[in-house]
């Protein structure tokens, strides 16, 4: 097997048909809208629980998809190719990078006190 192939999107054929276009909505709305590992209500993906390449005869069995937002897909996806769940010390960054982010509440170009110094 080349590495073309081990990387191949087997899901891409099934995802390209309008059959899906109506069961993704189908899946979203069963779901309420909503991750169904974390609860975000964000960017939503409907993904397989047992994927297309292993299990390819229920790409369309609604018993087989859940939405997940998309950073639990990219982690769900992520531990099934193989890689390893991140390290305490890398998660531990990524929350650090992410408190440092501006809160998407407070409005473009309002300051916080501490910066009118």
């Amino acid at each position: 097997m080349g590495l073309k192939d081990a990387y191949r999107r087997y899901s891409r054929p099934v995802l390209k048909t309008a059959r899906w276009q109506v069961l993704r909505h189908q899946i979203l709305e069963r779901d309420g809208w909503a991750c169904r590992s974390c609860g975000a209500r964000g960017r939503l993906e409907v993904d397989h629980v047992r994927p297309v390449r292993n299990v390819p005869e229920k790409a369309f069995d609604a018993a087989n998809l859940q939405t997940l937002c998309s950073q639990c897909h990219t982690r769900k996806t992520r531990i099934e190719c193989g890689h390893p769940e991140p390290s305490p010390e890398r998660r531990a960054w990524s929350r650090a990078v992410a408190d440092l982010a501006p809160d998407p509440a407070t409005p473009a170009g309002r300051k916080s006190p501490c910066w009118n110094l």
